[in-house]
């Protein structure tokens, strides 16, 4: 009788089993989920401020990078300004940031790690606003480019923003090769700068994400990044 019982159940497990793998099919990865768009050049305000197009979201964008060496000190900055219209109407956005490190004979002793923050105005929701950071990442994400990871807060939507190769070759040389943005920890968009031109990875249209990961996307795709790791 015991031995029924175990049988039964078993069978019954199984049942369960089958029933959940037919139920529960596979995530498609990001990029087969998201409008993969390129970024078009536009006509802008002024020589100094170029315009741009990602699907429907137009706008202009200056950025400009500084760096002082001294003997014992080196200090590496960006700042980004760039407006964008969206569904609620134009935003703008205001960034800055950098990281630098003091040394002696060459030792490095003390080092601020990389900061870049943005504010946004205009249409953006009140305290909308982008954290980024150096971010230690994995021997092998290291290996492959700069480690970044950053928050991004807009109204009640909240995405995280880490380094990631989308596509194109497996190193950069050095820089940044790519974002990937999740929310709740599901990969909702993306940044791929491992090409001749920017990548922009979209939710949906009709999406409630995809405003957001286009203001985080021409955030980023802004930064001019001064760190190399």
């Amino acid at each position: 009788m015991r031995l029924a019982n175990l049988f039964a159940a078993a069978a019954a497990l199984a049942a369960a089993t089958a029933a959940a793998s037919q139920t529960a099919a596979p995530t498609a990865p990001m990029t087969e989920r998201t409008d993969r768009i390129g970024l078009e050049g536009r006509r802008g305000p002024s020589l100094f401020r170029p315009g741009f197009a990602v699907a429907e979201y137009v706008g202009s964008a200056t950025s400009r990078s500084s760096s002082s060496r001294l003997p014992w000190q080196s200090r590496d900055m960006a700042r980004a300004e760039f407006d964008l219209s969206t569904s609620a109407g134009t935003v703008e956005g205001d960034c800055g940031g950098g990281q630098s490190h003091r040394q002696i004979l060459w030792i490095t002793f003390d080092r601020e790690p990389l900061s870049y923050e943005c504010q946004y105005g205009g249409a953006a929701p009140a305290g909308a606003r982008l954290t980024l950071a150096l971010s230690r990442g994995s021997l092998l994400g290291r290996l492959q480019q700069p480690q970044r990871a950053g928050e991004f807060v807009w109204g009640d939507i909240v995405l995280r923003a880490e380094t990631k190769r989308i596509g194109g070759l497996p190193f950069g040389g050095g820089r940044v090769m790519g974002y990937v943005f999740t929310r709740d920890g599901v990969e909702i968009g993306g940044l791929d700068l491992n090409g001749f031109r920017p990548t922009f990875y979209l939710p949906r249209a009709g999406s409630p994400d995809r405003d957001a990961a286009a203001v985080l996307a021409v955030s980023l795709f802004a930064f001019q990044d001064p760190g190399r790791g």
